[in-house]
Formats: structure tokens, C-alpha cells, sequence
């Protein structure tokens, strides 16, 4: 109803400019008619008097044919038998012979024959206020003419008969076409005022629908130019005049974005309706560089041949959700986002993702959503979404490719949910950079990796290796000292203690590396370990250095761990024998072996070490673990390796090891801090 009162056809100065239409009509309508009627009466006229010439014509060239057989005629006989006709003979001296023909008509008809030059023929004359018409026959071989005349009016009786019967009928006619006028305009009358009133109702309504913001257009799909038939407050809601947008569907659609343009693709453009209405939330241009956010309806109606869309246009304001929640979740999101139905077609993007992979994307609205994605990781992403579908899906993050819009490979961390109404939503975060460096610090990892291993092995063989030519030293020169010892001079004595001393701390030295390279080697699978017997069984080892420096060895009860028991006995054996070896001058070692929870790693053990000897400054914390690193070279033997040795089997282990710098420097002694993984 309100689309059809805002008609151009129906409105107030339309029906008024039909009503005056209507009555030009019936006037031309009735001057046609009696100009028709004037035509046909004149056609009419014209053959009757045709027809009295030929029928005068007749009867003269008949009295001329009996004249021309008998000299004379019995001219009372023919008027007897035709009393309206008058019948005379002249000879060519205007002398009348026989009958009675007016002076003045013979007159006329001698004009007549001069004029014509023919035999016979007739002519129009003036008898007093009567015309009649005269037909002559002249007969050159007698010198006479005969000539016949009668009134018209007698010759068209007939004809105004016939007249009379046809102006009853135009009269009739004419009688039905005023009725019918009248009857019209009558008719429009009343639809002229219903429609004041209508229109007195809309205008209202129309200015109520303005500032609400809202818009009506209608065009006709078989019209290739798309002509507006109806465009209510459009683009006046867009701040625009009719002068900078042509009245046409093509420039309502050009107004919209891409991505609404990709939405309404199907039933707007290519006209492809799944239902009759549809409604959805699009952007409109309102200028150069400004969209504006409306709620479109659209309704597809088909009747008989016509096939006719109509648009409702209705501004929105930021906090409005009119539409289906997945499309304001896309509008808003500042993540690459996507949503998809039950059947993995895409349905809509994120203006991110658009600007992260350029505007053709939007072409992809409406076909299955793995054609986002490179083709060698489009079954993965199938398979991914049939997981989810089936509820089988674990919530994760998925990394695939896509290709950004200047053609380069960009990875995305892919998170869903749903289905919620039938679609399913997914957001990405671009974690390009992230598996970049994580590819590199793989490469550079594994490149560190064969590096150690060939460290290792180079350190394994090379002690390995110097065992039997050291051996050789040390043996000789023991030889030499038993042999020589005390026949040389005492110099000589003394270089060969040198050697000898040497030859064991090198032999020593290689020992230590040799099981510093095997540490962390074996592929044995972890046990569960119990400390406890672990400290037994190093403090069994000492137990000859424990005696002889009176040392006390005290610890609480130790957790059972997941560890290497021989990596972990020469861990304890290495913090205990330093230990005992930087002890203080005239004090017995005190060693006291504590576990806790670690408070900062869940499921890990914190084991503290602490003994009463000499300390080391914490300026040296991180310089002790190093390889071959000695505090005291001149006071104490040793190689430097015990601390890296311990330092290698926690980290084996997964734990750290470290020195505890906040114990007071007037409180003697070292405490040595480090972690293991506990059982599951």
C-alpha cells in the first residue's frame, strides 16, 4: 500500500494531471467522431449526386437514341411517365424545338459545351432558389441536342435517409461516450481526493521515515539499465542530491563496499535468490573516503512475467545489532577473521583479513573456505574443520598459509569455535615472524647440536686417545726415578719428580675429560631413582677421604626422582669430595644435604648442599662452572672439571645448578643449589 501510494501515477498532481487528460481526450474523441461523421455524409453526398449524373445521363442518351431513329419524340409520354423530370429539344442555334427549357439554363448549358467540348455530360444549374441538374446529348447529324433536368433535392432523397439513420447512430454514440467520460471522471474525482488525503498521510509519513533514516528503492530485473521505480529518501540519507548519482540500481550498488557488494552478490547483482527476503547489515559510500553503516532488507517478487526487487535502506547507529551476530563479530574484530556454515562455505571476512590478503578475497565469499589457503595445505584445513564439525575437534591453534596481497606467504595461528546457529567462527593471528625465527633457531639448533656432538666425540677420542701414550710417560718416568733416583745429582732428582708429577695430573686430567665427554651420552631411558641410596653410594666411594678428615655427612629424607643413577651418584660424589677438599684449617667438614619442593618450577625438587669450609666469593658464581676453571691452582690439585661435571649432569637431568650468593660472607662455608625433575 505505501509503495503504490507514492506513485508517480497516483499521487495528487498526478491524478489531477489525468483528469484534465481525460477531458482533451473526450473532446478529441467527439471532434474526431463528428468530423468522421462530416467525412462519411460528404462521401455519401458525393456518390449520390454521382449516382443522379449517371442515372440523368442514361435517360438523355436514351431519348437521344430514339430521337436519332425517329425525328420526333413524344416528350408528353416520357414526363408522363417521369412528371419530376422536364425534357426539352434545341438545335445549335439555342431555337428550343420541342418542351420548354428556361432561357437562362440554356445559357448554361451552351457555356457548358463550350467549355467541356463533349457530346453529352451534365451540369449544376440555378433554377430560381432551386438547383437542378441538367443532362444534355447532342446529336450533330440532326443538328439538335436533347436535354433533360430535374430538381436535386428530388435526385438525394434517398440520401437524406440516410443521413437521418446515420446522425442517430453518431448521436447514440456520441450520447455513450459523454456518459462514460462522466462516469470516469467522476470516478477519478473521488481518487483525486482519496488521494489528498493519502498523500496528506504520507508526506507525514514519508518525513517521519527521513528522519529516521530510512530508505525505499524498487527497479525491475529485465530492465538493463536498472531504472529506479521507486526511491524514497534515496540518497538523500547519504547527504547526497540526485545530481551526483544517477536514479539506477547500478549506481545504489556501486555505493556499497566490497564486502557487502560480495555479500549481496548472489541475489542483487546476479540475481540468484535462495529466499524471497534476505537482511543483512552493509557499508554504503557517503563520500570519497567515509562509510556509513546500514540495515538492508531486500525482497525479490515475482508476478506473472515481471520480476521486481525492492531495498529498505535503514540507518544504524553503532550499538545497533540488526543483523545476524556472525556479521557484526566480522565488522568488528581487528583480527583476520572468517565465518562459515555447516558446509564449510565461506560467508564472510574480516575487513583485516582483506587488508591482510587484498580485496580479491572477497570473490571467495560464497565457495568452500579452503580455497583461501595454499593448495598443499588445503586437505589439512579440510580435515581440521571436519574435526570441529564433528565435535572432535580440541581447541588449538592450527598454523596454515595464505598468500598476502603482494603474493608472499604470510602464516596465520587459526583458533575456532562453534557452531553456533549454524556457523562456525575462526580468528588468526599472524605468527609470520614467530615461525620464521622458530625455523631458524631450529636450524641454528641443530647446527649447534652436531657441533657439540662433534666436540663430544672429539673430546672423547682425543682422551681416549692420550691415555696409552701418557701411560708410556708416567710408567718411564717412574722407571727413571726408581733406577737413577739418588746416582744423579739432586737437580736431576728434581726434574724427575717434575715429570713424573706431571705425567699423573695429566693422566688425572684426561681422566676427568674422558668422563666429562661420556656424561649425557647414553641413550639409557630414565628410572625412578631414590636418592637416598644414590648419597649412599657416592658417601661409600669417599668413604676413605671421609675418615681421614673426620668429615659429617647429614641430609634429610631425599624424594625418589626420574634420573641416570651413575650420572647422579657422580653428581653428589663431585659436591661432596670439593667439599671436603676446600675445607677450613683445623675444622672437621660439616656437609648438609636439604631437599624442598622447588617453589618456583612445579614438580621439581630443590636440593641444597651446604658445607663450613672456605667459601667462594660471589663474584665468582658463574666463573666456577666453567671448564678447567681453578680458584686456588697453588693451595688445591685438581682439574677444573667436578662443577662443569655437575653442571652438565643437572641440566641432563632437566634442572640447573647454581651457587648461593645471598648466604652472608661472615657465615664460612659455600652452599650449592640445584633442581630435578620428581616422578609423574
Amino acid at each position: 500500500m505505501f509503495l503504490t501510494s507514492i506513485e508517480p501515477s497516483l499521487s495528487r498532481r498526478g491524478l489531477s494531471k489525468l483528469r484534465k487528460r481525460l477531458a482533451a481526450l473526450t473532446i478529441t474523441g467527439m471532434v474526431i467522431l463528428l468530423f468522421s461523421f462530416f467525412f462519411i455524409q460528404k462521401t455519401l453526398y458525393d456518390s449520390a449526386i454521382d449516382q443522379a449524373r449517371a442515372q440523368m445521363m442514361a435517360v438523355t442518351y436514351h431519348l437521344s437514341a430514339v430521337l436519332a431513329q425517329n425525328s420526333t419524340i413524344d416528350l408528353q409520354r416520357v414526363t408522363d411517365e417521369n412528371p419530376d423530370l422536364s425534357v426539352g429539344v434545341l438545335d445549335n442555334e439555342r431555337n428550343q424545338i420541342n418542351g420548354t427549357i428556361p432561357p437562362h439554363l440554356v445559357d448554361d448549358l451552351f457555356d457548358e459545351i463550350d467549355k467541356q467540348k463533349a457530346s453529352r455530360g451534365s451540369l449544376l444549374c440555378m433554377h430560381g432558389n432551386t438547383v437542378m441538374l441538367l443532362a444534355y446529348s447532342i446529336l450533330p447529324q440532326f443538328d439538335r441536342i436533347v436535354v433533360t433536368y430535374i430538381p436535386r433535392h428530388i435526385l438525394l432523397g434517398n440520401w437524406r435517409e440516410a443521413i437521418m439513420l446515420h446522425a442517430s447512430l453518431f448521436l447514440i454514440v456520441l450520447l455513450i461516450m459523454a456518459g462514460l467520460s462522466v462516469w470516469l471522471w467522476q470516478r477519478l474525482k473521488r481518487q483525486h481526493l482519496r488521494a489528498a488525503d493519502l498523500a496528506e498521510h504520507f508526506n507525514d509519513s514519508e518525513n517521519t521515515l527521513s528522519d529516521c533514516g530510512c530508505a525505499i528503492l524498487s527497479w525491475s530485473t529485465k530492465d538493463p539499465a536498472g531504472t529506479l521505480t521507486s526511491r524514497l529518501n534515496w540518497p538523500e540519507i547519504l547527504g547526497l542530491a540526485f545530481a551526483d548519482i544517477k536514479p539506477t540500481a547500478e549506481a545504489f550498488l556501486s555505493q556499497l563496499s566490497d564486502a557487502s557488494r560480495a555479500q549481496l552478490r548472489a541475489p542483487l547483482i546476479e540475481n540468484r535468490w535462495q529466499d524471497k527476503r534476505i537482511g543483512t547489515m552493509v557499508d554504503l559510500r557517503t563520500s570519497a573516503d567515509q562509510m556509513q553503516r546500514f540495515y538492508l532488507m531486500a525482497q525479490h517478487r515475482a508476478e506473472e512475467e515481471a520480476e521486481t526487487v525492492t531495498v529498505l535502506l535503514l540507518e544504524t547507529a553503532p550499538q545497533q545489532e540488526l543483523c545476524h551476530p556472525f556479521e557484526t563479530y566480522l565488522h568488528h574484530t581487528p583480527e583476520p577473521s572468517i565465518a562459515l556454515d555447516t558446509n564449510g562455505i565461506l560467508r564472510g571476512l574480516s575487513p583485516a583479513l582483506a587488508e591482510l590478503a587484498g580485496k580479491q578475497v572477497y570473490d571467495l565469499i560464497g565457495k568452500p573456505f579452503e580455497a583461501l589457503f595454499l593448495p598443499e595445505d588445503r586437505e589439512m584445513v579440510r580435515a581440521s574443520f571436519m574435526d570441529q564439525a564433528s565435535g572432535e575437534f580440541q581447541e588449538s591453534e592450527l598454523v596454515f598459509r595464505i598468500l598476502d596481497q603482494r603474493g608472499e606467504n604470510r602464516w596465520l595461528a587459526w583458533h575456532g569455535i562453534g557452531p553456533f546457529e549454524g556457523m562456525t567462527f575462526s580468528s588468526a593471528r599472524d605468527v609470520t615472524q614467530f615461525v620464521e625465527n622458530a625455523n631458524k633457531l631450529r636450524d641454528t639448533l641443530d647446527q649447534l647440536k652436531r657441533t657439540n656432538e662433534d666436540l663430544e666425540q672429539f673430546a672423547y677420542v682425543a682422551s681416549h686417545d692420550l691415555q696409552q701414550p701418557l701411560r708410556m710417560v708416567a710408567s718411564y718416568t717412574q722407571l727413571l726415578k726408581r733406577r737413577y733416583g739418588g746416582s744423579l745429582d739432586q737437580e736431576a732428582d728434581e726434574y724427575i719428580d717434575y715429570a713424573v708429577d706431571g705425567a699423573k695430573r695429566m693422566h688425572k686430567l684426561i681422566s676427568h675429560l674422558l668422563e666429562y665427554a661420556k656424561t649425557g651420552s647414553s641413550d639409557d631411558e630414565m628410572t625412578q631413582i631414590d636418592c637416598n641410596q644414590v648419597l649412599n653410594e657416592a658417601q661409600a666411594d669417599l668413604k676413605a677421604i671421609i675418615v681421614q678428615e673426620q668429615a659429617t655427612i647429614t641430609h634429610n629424607d631425599l624424594p625418589v626422582i626420574n634420573g641416570d643413577r651413575i650420572s647422579l651418584s657422580r653428581l653428589f660424589q663431585n659436591l661432596l669430595s670439593n667439599a671436603i677438599k676446600y675445607r677450613r684449617p683445623g675444622v672437621p667438614p660439616h656437609i648438609d644435604i636439604r631437599v624442598i619442593p622447588d617453589p618456583e618450577t612445579a614438580g621439581f625438587w630443590r636440593f641444597s648442599v651446604r658445607d663450613n669450609g672456605i667459601g667462594i666469593h660471589p663474584e665468582h658464581a658463574q666463573r666456577i662452572f666453567r671448564l678447567f676453571q681453578r680458584l686456588h691452582k697453588d693451595e688445591f690439585s685438581g682439574t677444573g672439571l667436578g662443577l662443569s661435571l655437575c653442571r652438565k649432569i643437572a641440566e641432563q637431568h632437566g634442572g640447573r645448578i647454581w651457587l648461593d650468593t645471598s648466604r652472608p660472607i661472615t657465615d664460612p662455608g659455600a652452599t650449592f643449589i640445584f633442581t630435578l625433575r620428581g616422578t609423574p
